[in-house]
């Protein structure tokens, strides 16, 4: 189950001229960063992302977010303009509390027009656990000459696989799955297990999404 909630962000207010490719020139569009997972914990909840903070990329990954053993969250993608940003540096701080990273955009382009050239646009991004939630904000800044409007998206959803099933453990039946958009800010996702028990992860958006 993946759901994507989309925002405009930094309305910085128009959208900026495009700029001709150069003959010469090569789109950056990914970074050469080491993938490693980064740990969070807290209490009886923690939480394995990649180096930008996402969840789930890698098809059988063991990434997610945990709370008792069971994985509440599978997927948590950040996508700037439908591109994943180049990722700048991140790091673990506060005794593996509060994870945050700093990205930026690759060179974006519209046919072969460059619309948004690489690091112009910053994305800080925090994370922290705190009482069996996960926490995350999101800042963006403009580093070009003249105001643009830039899209966040980001996909989630929850397999609620226990630690067996994560390792490999193959289950002969699973519960069932189901998602509700309770306001126009909050999403629960849910899982009716075979033991007749529900279990329920929310995820709540500031400001609420535009689609």
């Amino acid at each position: 189950m993946n759901i994507t909630a989309i925002a405009d962000v930094a309305e910085l207010n128009s959208s900026a001229e495009q700029a001709p490719a150069s003959q010469f020139s090569i789109a950056a569009s990914a970074s050469f960063q080491e993938r490693r997972t980064r740990t969070l914990k807290h209490g009886d909840t923690f939480a394995v992302f990649d180096h930008r903070g996402d969840i789930g990329i890698e098809p059988g990954s063991t990434e997610g977010l945990y709370h008792r053993d069971t994985r509440i969250l599978s997927r948590l993608t950040l996508l700037l303009e439908e591109t994943r940003p180049l990722l700048l540096s991140s790091m673990i701080q506060d005794d593996n509390r509060v994870f945050s990273a700093d990205l930026s955009n690759p060179d974006l382009l519209i046919g072969d027009q460059i619309a948004f050239r690489r690091e112009q646009i910053h994305v800080h991004r925090l994370k922290f656990l705190w009482n069996g939630a996960c926490y995350e904000r999101l800042l963006v800044r403009n580093f070009g000459d003249r105001p643009l409007r830039v899209r966040l998206a980001l996909s989630f959803g929850s397999d609620f696989a226990d630690l067996f099933e994560v390792r490999g453990e193959h289950r002969a039946a699973r519960g069932e799955s189901s998602a509700a958009r309770s306001s126009d800010r909050k999403v629960a996702l849910r899982y009716l297990g075979l033991d007749s028990i529900e279990r329920v992860t929310t995820l709540e958006f500031s400001p609420a999404p535009r689609r």
